[in-house]
C-alpha cells in the first residue's frame, strides 16, 4: 500500500510538471527528440531491431525539465543556458537510455547506441554555429580521438550533468582558439 501512495504522489508530481513547463512545450519537445533519435538511427543505419521506447524517452524529459525547473527556482532565473540545456539533456538521457535493442546483436556498435547518441547531441551543440573545419589531417585526428574518449567517459565513467556541461564549455572555448 505504502508504494502506491509514493506512485500517485510521483503521478501528482508529474502532472504539476506538466503544468508548469505547458503541455504543448513538452510535446513539443518530445516529437523534436523522438524525431532527432529517428533520424540518428536511420542516418547510422542501425537495423530496425533498434528502436526509441517512447515511454522511457517520456521519463527522460520529465526528469530533465524537473532538473530544469529545480535550477531556475533556485538561482530565480527565466532562461538556462544552451549548454545546461544540452548538459541535463544527454546526463538524463544516458541515465535512462531510451535507445532500446529488441533483438539479440553481439556487435558492441549496437550495444552502445545511446552513448553514441549522446556523443552525436554533444557534438552537434559544440559545433553550432561555429565555423571549424575538421574535415582533414591533423584536426581531424585529434576530433577522432575526442569523440573516442567522449564515447569511453559515457559508457563506464560515472555522469555528471555538470561535467558534461563543462565537456561542452571546453569543446566551445578550444574551438575558439583554434
Amino acid at each position: 500500500m505504502r508504494g502506491n501512495i509514493s506512485m500517485l504522489n510521483n503521478e501528482m508530481n508529474y502532472k504539476e510538471l506538466i503544468e508548469k513547463v505547458g503541455k504543448d512545450n513538452f510535446n513539443s519537445r518530445f516529437s523534436q527528440m523522438l524525431n532527432s533519435i529517428n533520424k540518428f538511427l536511420s542516418d547510422a543505419k542501425y537495423p530496425d531491431s533498434v528502436v526509441c521506447n517512447e515511454r522511457i524517452l517520456y521519463h527522460v524529459l520529465l526528469d530533465y525539465f524537473s532538473d530544469i525547473i529545480r535550477l531556475k527556482d533556485f538561482h530565480g532565473i527565466l532562461h538556462t543556458k544552451s549548454d545546461k540545456v544540452m548538459a541535463y539533456t544527454i546526463f538524463w538521457f544516458l541515465r535512462r537510455k531510451p535507445i532500446q535493442i529488441t533483438e539479440f546483436s553481439s556487435s558492441e556498435y549496437d550495444i552502445f547506441v545511446n552513448e553514441r547518441y549522446a556523443c552525436n547531441l554533444l557534438i552537434s551543440e559544440c559545433l553550432l554555429k561555429k565555423d571549424i573545419n575538421i574535415t582533414e589531417g591533423e584536426k581531424l585526428e585529434d576530433f577522432d580521438k575526442y569523440i573516442d574518449l567522449l564515447l569511453y567517459y559515457f559508457k563506464y565513467r560515472t555522469l555528471n550533468p555538470q561535467v558534461i556541461e563543462l565537456l561542452i564549455e571546453s569543446f566551445k572555448m578550444g574551438g575558439e582558439i583554434l
